[in-house]
């Protein structure tokens, strides 16, 4: 299917190099292009064609003109046209792959550029799904894409979560929405690892829970059979409860959020471990000194930190 209208080009440097890009990379940095007139006057979020230095077309990509990666490469066919059909195409492959992994529809559906949705975040709770649309591009397209994925999934409920630092560089608003059902009426309860996790889809960090730590939270549970654990910047418990569920004789939680432990709380009472799990709310450094003071000994201790300097301006 060829384009109604004729999309905007975008064109490399001669010096620019397009190897990269024809091997897989899947970005534009603004120095690699011509910055002309007509590019800087694109919305943010628009479609357009991408030719390398000698005007051969490479492919459709997402510019905005005001970041520094200025296009996210689409899709390498030029004729290609981004629609509810093209996304449904890239969530099929993507529920293909996470059907493979995973015995319960819980996880993280599309991981950004290696689902060939650049930008975009989806996790799945069951018969929910939580969209982040960190790109101008997947935020134009957010209804589409929605149609999309309550076509491939079955999905009855999609919640967009539009914070983070993402959405501040592409010039994006921070919003939450419920583009299709209902919200949960309360914390989503998310089996994995053996364990119980309570995720708060419309309240909590990110989309309510780190799929992306899945194989790490299992990882950390077997090293604490037995043991004591110490899970410092716990959230709801990734690794504590994991571990708990593997046979961790105690599981000491730390965290700054009185609601991210009391989620925390509640997904051991739900797995029947309450008396194994405690909690301690505080700035994890000022907890950790306490601790030590306390002659607290434990035989593993996890410490996840968010990122501390995620800018030059922030270091």
């Amino acid at each position: 299917m060829e384009h109604d209208i004729a999309l905007p080009t975008i064109r490399l440097l001669p010096k620019t190099d397009p190897r990269p890009l024809r091997r897989g990379s899947p970005w534009v940095f603004a120095n690699e292009l011509v910055i002309d007139r007509r590019t800087r006057a694109l919305a943010a979020g628009t479609i357009a064609l991408l030719e390398d230095g000698e005007r051969r077309p490479m492919g459709l990509v997402a510019v905005n003109p005001n970041s520094k990666i200025i296009a996210r490469m689409l899709d390498r066919n030029p004729d290609a046209v981004i629609d509810q059909a093209w996304f449904a195409t890239r969530l099929s492959r993507a529920l293909a792959l996470r059907a493979r992994l995973f015995d319960a529809p819980f996880y993280r559906l599309v991981h950004a550029e290696a689902d060939g949705l650049p930008g975009v975040v989806i996790d799945r709770f069951g018969d929910a799904a939580v969209i982040q649309p960190n790109a101008a591009w997947a935020e134009a397209l957010i209804g589409p894409l929605a149609a999309a994925l309550a076509a491939v999934t079955g999905v009855t409920t999609i919640i967009k979560n539009g914070s983070g630092r993402a959405r501040v560089l592409e010039g994006l608003s921070e919003e939450m929405a419920v583009l299709r059902g209902v919200a949960p009426a309360g914390p989503v309860a998310v089996p994995m690892n053996g364990a119980v996790y309570m995720a708060d889809l419309l309240g909590g960090q990110k989309t309510g829970l780190y799929f992306d730590q899945r194989p790490n939270h299992a990882f950390a549970a077997r090293l604490a059979q037995g043991g004591r654990m110490l899970d410092v910047f716990a959230h709801v418990g990734g690794f504590g409860l994991a571990a708990l569920a593997a046979g961790a004789a105690s599981v000491v939680a730390v965290d700054g959020s009185a609601p991210a432990l009391a989620l925390a709380g509640a997904g051991a009472a739900a797995m029947g471990v309450a008396e194994r799990f405690a909690t301690r709310q505080g700035d994890a450094f000022d907890v950790l000194a306490a601790l030590g003071a306390e002659g607290a000994q434990f035989e593993v201790v996890v410490c996840d930190p968010p990122a501390f300097a995620p800018s030059k301006q922030a270091l």
